[in-house]
């Protein structure tokens, strides 16, 4: 059997489903079934906003497309982040970074006032699955709210529990 390739065993989304939007309005993603995959590799961009108006990005759980039983979803040790004044490209490594188990990364004193890219993987099988919890979403939301910071964030799902069941869409 030929080798597949990712976007064969994967279906990535825009959680917020309109391309770069502006963080200063908090933004909540879409509720997305994942219960066919084992993983999930979250990728947030922020462009360069107002100092101050740093980023908080959380991860939740519902046990449906419309949010029911929504709650946070403790589940971030790790995360990996790079940061830089006006360019990515200037920066080689991912810093990875370490927390208390927590739902949110908060972002730094800097993080406003400059690009930044976080990466965060995720175990599905962390999920609540007994009561009911398998769809995702996350909000994106900042400290003060005092100015336009474009953002992205995508989901790209991995390491699919059934190939068989892996469909062109997972929004519910």
């Amino acid at each position: 059997m030929p080798n597949k390739q990712l976007i064969e065993e994967s279906n990535p989304i825009d959680m917020f489903g309109l391309g770069p939007v502006d963080a200063n309005t908090d933004r909540t993603g879409d509720y997305i079934n994942v219960e066919n995959y084992r993983r999930g590799l979250v990728v947030v961009n922020l462009g360069v906003g107002t100092a101050g108006d740093d980023f908080l990005f959380t991860v939740k759980s519902a046990q449906d497309a419309s949010g029911t039983g929504v709650a946070d979803w403790d589940v971030i040790s790790e995360y990996w982040i790079k940061q830089a004044a006006t360019n990515l490209l200037a920066v080689g490594q991912y810093t990875k970074t370490t927390q208390t188990t927590d739902a949110l990364i908060t972002g730094n004193a800097t993080s406003a006032e400059q690009v930044v890219q976080v990466v965060v993987d995720l175990d599905f099988s962390q999920m609540d699955t007994t009561n009911g919890f398998t769809f995702f979403s996350c909000t994106l939301t900042l400290a003060a709210s005092g100015g336009a910071q474009y953002c992205s964030v995508n989901l790209i799902p991995y390491s699919p529990r059934y190939a068989e069941d892996v469909g062109p869409s997972m929004i519910a």
